[in-house]
């Protein structure tokens, strides 16, 4: 579903057009509307201070003891019926997925890079300083795309590398040592 933001103003900025405060409460599944209080803006920052917004205040005793999010969003995509469906889908499937976005599973990738690099690290015995497979060649990860890679005209070398390395303990202690050789460490 794409939603038609022709009617917002592109020559407004975002922080300016017109909002509408949504509270989201998880247990009674709903999302209640709530006038946005623009008389108490943040210093220095886009955006109002919601917390003295007394329409708020009221809403949330109405949820005694609930977990939920407080969100706001432009009042001219709540108020059209798709802005508010998706608005709504998105709260229920408990807000923004982040890097997931694209359905590409990043969180559940990166915890299986975490875990396989405290086992090699394990496996090293657990180096204080230096390991001796820091970044060699076996600890290249590859997402396997290099025939479409080369298809496509791409240049092997210029492929973006990882290496398991960069999610295990000992990277901490090679940023360390890299950082205070160019002197971004004071005494």
């Amino acid at each position: 579903m794409v939603l038609d933001l022709s009617k917002l103003n592109p020559k407004e900025k975002p922080e300016d057009r017109p909002k509408v405060l949504l509270l989201a409460c998880y247990d009674c599944k709903s999302v209640d509307e709530i006038p946005y209080d623009d008389r108490f803006p943040f210093d220095g920052k886009p955006g109002h201070d919601q917390n003295q917004n007394p329409f708020l205040h009221q809403m949330v005793e109405r949820h005694p003891n609930h977990k939920g999010m407080l969100a706001d969003a432009d009042l001219l995509v709540w108020q059209h019926p798709d802005g508010k469906k998706q608005i709504v889908e998105q709260f229920q499937k408990g807000g923004s997925p982040g890097l997931d976005v694209f359905g590409t599973n990043f969180y559940d990738t990166k915890a299986n890079f975490s875990a396989d690099a405290m086992t090699c690290f394990a496996q090293h015995n657990r180096p204080q300083g230096q390991c001796s497979d820091y970044k060699t060649d076996k600890k290249i990860l590859t997402a396997g795309t290099s025939a479409e890679r080369r298809d496509a005209g791409l240049d092997a070398s210029k492929a973006p590398k990882m290496h398991l390395c960069d999610f295990c303990p000992v990277k901490s202690y090679n940023m360390m040592r890299h950082n205070k050789a160019k002197g971004l460490y004071t005494k």
